[in-house]
């Protein structure tokens, strides 16, 4: 299924250990370096490395760890995130374990207090067969999120839709609360110094990197946060797997019109890739529509009316089938339509116009072979890429961190060394099964309904109509929305 991307090393038994060298200038003096030593350095500020950071600082157990949070870009302020009243085009389907890491570590109320998050407790999902597709339904309503903390109403929604900025902006605040963390603003690491896994692993030297400043800071555990294109990862050239979807996503915002029912998230599978809208506080809506190269470039350039013209018709257009006689024959034997629907009765919210610039972003799966070094650590994007169909990248990356955080704290309840390798492996052991499955299940789903092939393209239109009696597949969908992997690895 996947192909071979990222094959930087081969590794055999024989230099295994000693492979792993990167050369930087190391002048520092033994009081410089004592003065720069932390026991955590977090590279990347963004989701999960910030996160990363608050999950230390607000545990019990591993507060007085000093940690260091490397950040490349300029720290916006919660207030700054929310000054324009338009959302921004990057937004982020939280499922409801990420709500619960939120509120963990005490950042939810912040997150909330900006009116700017949307539950949604259904999702409409179909294809181009023409039939009425799928709807998947939590709950009847969702009630207001005020209480969720005394009702467990949050339990009504299947996840929040909220802008990236805003979520980063209030985990940085938050970070920014704690005294054991220090945050290097607007500095990116320029290199690993001399780094060595058999001299790490047997010796007492600790790690460092090299800062853009040219300042070095040594770390008994440097956790890897610093996404698909992660630094680190290409710095100790650590290998992975995956293949490019030859695809991007072209993404946007939309004003909806007024007294719109914005609680919904709606999926529509097209021969090209899938498009989706996902409801936004404030009737506002985010497209991301993946489809391919030359696709997406014509739809970046076209005038805004004619892209909403496009974004309508991918929607709700009729498509032309070529084996519509077969549909119809096996729909009237099993009674498959039993609505007589033509496909043009799929309901679509009133769109008022498009209100932000459009951008498009490549789509690739990536795995990275080994989550674990001697003292280091990869977590989120940098260890594990997906499409963004099922909305699940950042929810795992939240699970990395929620599972690593439980295993520092582990280690120093237990008295082991925070960067201790067995303990590391542990966290490798746990997130990697359910990272590939979840991998697995989005992978599946895309070469599902992307495959245009008479035989699947027949049997996929033919499913679409029976899926709520198939439960593997129903399953699969569900599963992936909610942040729930469904295929079993014995």
């Amino acid at each position: 299924m996947f192909r071979l991307i990222n094959r930087t090393i081969n590794i055999d038994s024989r230099n295994k250990n000693n492979i792993i060298k990167r050369f930087c200038s190391t002048t520092s003096t033994t009081n410089s370096i004592k003065d720069n030593v932390y026991d955590i350095i977090i590279i990347g500020g963004g989701l999960v490395g910030s996160s990363m950071a608050c999950s230390i600082g607000s545990n019990n157990s591993t507060k007085h760890l000093k940690v260091a949070l490397i950040e490349s870009s300029k720290i916006q302020s919660v207030e700054q995130s929310i000054s324009n009243p338009i959302p921004e085009i990057r937004t982020i389907s939280f499922n409801n374990q990420t709500i619960e890491l939120f509120k963990s570590i005490n950042v939810w109320d912040t997150i909330k207090s900006t009116k700017r998050i949307n539950p949604f407790n259904q999702v409409r999902v179909w294809d181009t067969s023409g039939f009425e597709g799928i709807h998947f339904q939590d709950k009847d309503i969702i009630v207001d999120d005020d209480d969720d903390d005394n009702n467990n109403n949050n339990n009504y929604a299947m996840g929040y839709i909220i802008e990236n900025n805003i979520v980063t902006s209030s985990l940085l605040s938050k970070v920014k609360e704690f005294e054991n963390i220090e945050i290097f603003e607007q500095l990116s690491v320029k290199c690993m110094n001399d780094y060595n896994e058999e001299t790490i692993r047997t010796t007492s030297i600790l790690p460092s990197v090299t800062l853009s400043n040219d300042q070095q800071i040594h770390g008994k555990l440097i956790i890897g946060a610093d996404g698909g294109n992660s630094i680190l990862k290409k710095q100790l050239q650590v290998p992975s797997m995956g293949r490019v979807y030859n695809q991007k996503a072209v993404v946007c915002t939309l004003k909806l019109g007024k007294e719109t029912d914005n609680h919904t998230l709606f999926q529509r599978f097209l021969p090209t890739g899938p498009i989706a809208l996902l409801p936004l506080a404030n009737g506002y809506a985010n497209i991301i529509w993946s489809t391919n190269l030359m696709h997406a470039q014509y739809l970046l350039e076209l005038d805004d009316q004619s892209f909403l013209e496009q974004v309508k018709d991918s929607f709700l257009k009729s498509p032309s089938t070529s084996n519509s006689s077969f549909f119809e024959i096996a729909s009237n034997l099993l009674n498959l339509n039993p609505k007589g629907l033509s496909g043009n009765e799929i309901y679509l919210p009133p769109i008022e116009g498009l209100v932000s610039k459009r951008a498009s972003f490549p789509l690739r799966i990536d795995h990275t072979f080994n989550y674990t070094l001697p003292r280091v650590c990869f977590i989120g994007d940098a260890s594990h890429l997906v499409h963004p169909m099922a909305g699940q990248g950042v929810n795992l990356g939240m699970a990395d961190v929620k599972s690593l955080s439980k295993i520092i704290e582990q280690s120093v309840q237990s008295g082991y060394d925070i960067g201790d390798s067995m303990m590391l492996k542990r966290f490798e052991e746990i997130r990697k099964p359910e990272n590939l499955k979840m991998l697995l299940s989005i992978d599946t789903l895309f070469n599902l309904f992307t495959n245009n092939s008479i035989l699947v393209t027949g049997l996929r239109n033919f499913g679409m109509s029976l899926l709520n009696n198939i439960s593997p597949l129903k399953n699969l969908i569900i599963g992936v929305s909610k942040g729930e992997s469904v295929l079993k690895f014995k």
